[in-house]
């Protein structure tokens, strides 16, 4: 605890997840969280008593709002946004843009000592102030005459609206006459809603703008305004604060400092989830987009019917575009159940993906699972589950285990043991046409291929990453070249030789409709392995294209829909499944999904006569065939 807390609180207004100040006098706050299913890593504006659900009209208000009723604890309490802040630097001549705002590239720790945003240089710039305020602005700058005919030919903005709240604010406080027609009729002015004031001034103001807004409200409406004419009460609290300053100063005096503002260019994001129990803390990590939320349904539903009740299940959705109703739908699965929370993170907060590589049907999300010892740097350790799975055992029976110095536990990839023993050609660009085991040993430095994991379930030991700043590493793997099965990869080459190795009975695979035309050629060994772990699977995995909420006769399709049904996604599924030919008569196999599958079974036992497993007849036109592949699909 900064032993300035007691002087000044100041609070930066988020909506989304973005990069936080480091100075402990400054608290990020969750602006409109009433509306939004996310955790953005910081607490929000929707406890106590609250406006939070009127933030798309109200904008940062509501962060004020909250303060107002719930924790007025300082002597000074000020507000400032995610990427504006005010310079509380002795230095006040940074080259300034039309907008009258320092602009500078990313918050960093340099751009901390830069523009003051710590403690010390906070209380000094306060120092026997009543108010610090951004330096006026001139709307000349923008062209208009004055800042009444600002607000009217503003894009957005309609004066019928700020004429509404200034009758509100005459009927209610009529003395304030003069100080509407001097701001009116003026260039300049205190804009974008931040300021640093002492408590009492905070109170006085607060308890005036709100007064008049709930007057307002009962006066005027909008007129199908879209998004952004509806933060009509953001922009005339604008105005509305600087008349308010004008009559105080008239009336009472005030002794004011003005700072330079600045703006960050570039949007990160630095914050961190915080277990959602304080003891027996089960995390589960799954992440998906909207598409996928049916059968991420299915998994949630899977992982609460295998529960104790012993134990807290703390679920984090790294979701990429899922929709308002889905969430509902989500959070309607553990309603009434105290040991279970769930909540959802925006994977498109990682800047880094941005200029990920991704090809075929994975997407820039798929690298999501590599930020996970950052953004769960608090946890101890994190269990990962692939969307396109179903538990059939207790999650935290794996929670568990114990993993002694290992950076993490998963199951051995049986398939890319397929692909080694069979000369498959690695699908990357540079160097071309590496066989799976050169691949495994050259680009990603498996001495031993047979350890190659599969990403599906893993277990992240956070607590040893944290030790060996194991992120770092991950991030350093990514930006290097382009890998063959991307984030899978990463993994394996960051994570080789430092992982414990779980049952097949964690990693089951479905099959994807050619159980008994692969995984037979296998090592003996292995195919013994893979038909024991689907007698009693704990976690059955959906991995291909033939899932079984599309492709009714795939192996496990009866576990999943004992997942399904009775939940929101029942319908839709049983939609799908009529779509494809379902029906609860006897099925050889499903035409449409398979037919990939019924000609390689067709094809394949001529080809293999041809060209036998592991000959190099079969090697060249494999990397014959990756070479047209990557002519046509680029």
């Amino acid at each position: 605890m900064s032993i300035y807390t007691n002087k000044v609180k100041l609070y930066t207004s988020h909506h989304k997840p973005s990069a936080f100040l480091s100075s402990p006098i400054i608290k990020p706050i969750h602006v409109g969280k009433a509306n939004s299913f996310n955790d953005i890593c910081c607490g929000g504006d929707d406890s106590g008593e609250n406006i939070s659900i009127k933030n798309p009209f109200y904008c940062e208000l509501t962060a004020q709002y909250w303060v107002w009723k719930n924790d007025i604890s300082s002597e000074y309490v000020g507000f400032m946004h995610y990427r504006r802040h005010l310079n509380f630097s002795d230095k006040q001549d940074y080259p300034e843009d039309v907008w009258g705002v320092v602009n500078d590239e990313i918050i960093s720790e340099e751009y901390e000592t830069k523009f003051g945003l710590n403690e010390e240089s906070i209380v000094n710039a306060i120092a026997d102030n009543d108010i610090l305020l951004p330096k006026k602005w001139s709307v000349r700058q923008a062209g208009s005459k004055n800042n009444y005919e600002h607000y009217k030919i503003s894009q957005h903005l309609h004066i019928e609206d700020y004429q509404s709240a200034i009758d509100s604010l005459l009927y209610l406080y009529p003395e304030y006459a003069a100080a509407v027609k001097i701001f009116n009729s003026a260039h300049d002015g205190y804009y974008t809603n931040m300021f640093v004031m002492k408590s009492e001034l905070f109170a006085e103001y607060s308890e005036w703008l709100f007064s008049i807004f709930d007057d307002l409200e009962s006066n005027f409406s909008m007129r199908n305004y879209n998004g952004q004419e509806k933060r009509v009460i953001g922009h005339i609290s604008e105005r509305l604060f600087n008349i308010f300053l004008i009559h105080k100063e008239k009336s009472a005096g005030l002794k004011k400092k003005e700072l330079q503002r600045t703006f960050v260019k570039t949007e990160t994001f630095n914050g961190k989830l915080k277990p959602a129990f304080s003891h027996n803390n089960i995390p589960v990590v799954i992440c998906f987009d909207d598409n996928y939320s049916l059968s991420g349904g299915a998994l949630v539903n899977s992982i609460i019917k295998n529960s104790s009740e012993s134990d807290n299940y703390d679920i984090v959705v790294l979701e990429n575009g899922v929709s308002q109703r889905n969430k509902s739908r989500f959070l309607s699965l553990i309603k009434g159940r105290s040991n279970f929370s769930l909540r959802f993170f925006d994977v498109n907060a990682f800047s880094e993906m941005k200029s990920v590589y991704t090809r075929a049907h994975f997407s820039a999300a798929t690298y999501a699972r590599l930020f996970i010892p950052s953004i769960f740097s608090e946890f101890e350790k994190v269990l990962f589950i692939d969307a396109d799975t179903i538990v059939e055992s207790d999650v935290a029976e794996l929670v568990h285990t114990e993993v002694g110095d290992n950076l993490i536990a998963a199951v051995r990839d049986i398939v890319m043991e397929g692909f080694v023993k069979f000369g498959a050609i690695a699908h990357i660009d540079e160097p071309a046409n590496l066989t799976a085991g050169q691949y495994l040993e050259q680009i990603l430095g498996m001495k031993e291929s047979q350890n190659y994991f599969q990403a599906g379930i893993i277990l992240f030991n956070i607590s040893q990453m944290r030790k060996e700043n194991t992120f770092a590493s991950l991030m350093a793997a990514m930006k290097a070249r382009r890998y063959w099965f991307l984030d899978q990869d990463i993994m394996n080459k960051v994570f080789y030789d430092r992982v414990h190795y779980l049952p097949g009975e964690w990693n089951v695979y479905h099959g994807n409709g050619n159980t008994d035309d692969f995984f037979p050629n296998l090592k003996f060994e292995t195919y013994m392995g893979f038909l024991k772990s689907r007698k009693q699977p704990k976690m059955i995995h959906f991995a291909g294209e033939n899932k079984p909420w599309d492709a009714p006769h795939v192996d496990f399709f009866d576990n999943f829909m004992s997942y399904i049904n009775a939940t929101p996604w029942q319908k839709e599924v049983y939609d799908r499944l009529n779509k494809t030919g379902f029906t609860t008569q006897p099925v050889v196999v499903n035409q449409h999904v398979l037919f990939q599958t019924k000609v390689k079974r067709k094809i394949m036992p001529y080809f293999n006569r041809f060209a036998p497993v592991g000959s190099k007849r079969r090697q060249m036109i494999a990397r014959n065939y990756y070479k047209i592949r990557r002519v046509i699909l680029g």
